[in-house]
């Protein structure tokens, strides 16, 4: 498999991944009414003279789905949450944030909520920053608008602002102490995939708008005119402490530092989180695979931290 092939698999991969997660979270949405409509009148019939037959034609596939485990209504009660929290099949995710929030706000935490941690963080240990890429709905969003924003930049400027890392750091004590004061509900108007969800679940459970939805559109607009995915780099707390968390992870780009070009820097203007392969710098990386695309030499490639060269495929 040559290497421009990887790149553009993880592209095409991580836009799948991610696509995936909003259906997700619009099922999510969806059965939350399918358990109402389950408790409430278990036959279609009076599920369609209720709710109309579109969702009889939902209540009945979920039916069939959720017969597939067992007991459907059973079934379906392993399913619930939003990115806060998720549990699929009974097995919890625990978004690393709402477990920081929890613990200074309620000082308690349940078990379960406790061991939603283990799959997340061992991504991150094993990969690093890849839920930026291939989880976080919110960054598939912004990702689109780069390509607007790079489209739109042959006709107009936009600016490239820069900011400290620590940036970041400072929005995540602060919508702690907010929480304190103001509770865990603060997190939808600064966590994008947060806000994402709940817009989502909003619109579809109460056919409201939600206040996130205009948390949404900030963020949509700083990236617009501010930078290359500037609330995924500068903004958003969750993707800080993954890339502090990941920068010791197990897998990374790698480079052949004799096929690497000394004047070439494409890999850095392309990396949406501005990682410099170049010299070598993977803290940060979210294993998008734009660099692997854009290298003229093509001498990145994904590889285990420690070996100077490593080629899937």
């Amino acid at each position: 498999m040559r290497k421009l092939d990887t790149g553009k698999k993880l592209l095409a991969l991580s836009i799948f991944t991610r696509f995936s997660v909003l259906i997700l979270l619009c099922l999510l949405g969806l059965w939350t009414e399918y358990l109402n409509l389950k408790m409430g009148y278990n036959n279609p019939r009076l599920v369609e003279l209720s709710s109309g037959p579109a969702m009889r034609v939902f209540y009945e596939c979920s039916d069939a789905f959720f017969s597939l485990f067992g007991d459907p209504l059973e079934a379906a009660q392993t399913f619930g949450g939003m990115t806060w929290s998720i549990r699929l099949w009974g097995v919890p995710f625990t978004d690393p944030i709402a477990f920081f929030s929890i613990l200074v706000r309620d000082r308690s935490l349940e078990w379960g909520f406790v061991l939603g941690l283990i799959l997340p963080i061992t991504l991150v240990l094993l990969f690093g920053r890849v839920f930026c890429t291939y989880i976080c709905p919110a960054s598939l969003l912004f990702f689109t608008i780069s390509r607007i924003r790079r489209l739109l930049g042959g006709f107009f400027y936009f600016p490239n602002l820069s900011l400290s890392k620590g940036f970041a750091w400072g929005i995540l004590v602060g919508g702690l102490l907010l929480a304190l004061s103001f509770g865990h509900g603060i997190w939808i108007l600064i966590l994008p995939y947060f806000a994402m969800g709940q817009t989502i679940f909003h619109g579809i459970a109460f056919g409201t708008i939600s206040v996130a939805f205009f948390s949404l559109i900030l963020f949509s607009l700083f990236d617009l005119c501010l930078g290359q995915q500037f609330t995924c780099r500068y903004i958003c707390p969750t993707g800080r402490f993954l890339g502090w968390m990941g920068s010791k992870s197990l897998f990374s780009v790698r480079r052949d530092a004799k096929k690497c070009l000394p004047e070439c820097h494409i890999c850095y203007d392309v990396c949406p989180l501005k990682v410099d392969p170049k010299i070598d710098d993977s803290k940060d990386c979210s294993l998008c695979g734009e660099c692997l695309v854009a290298c003229p030499t093509k001498c990145l490639s994904i590889g285990k931290v420690g070996e100077t060269w490593v080629k899937l495929g």
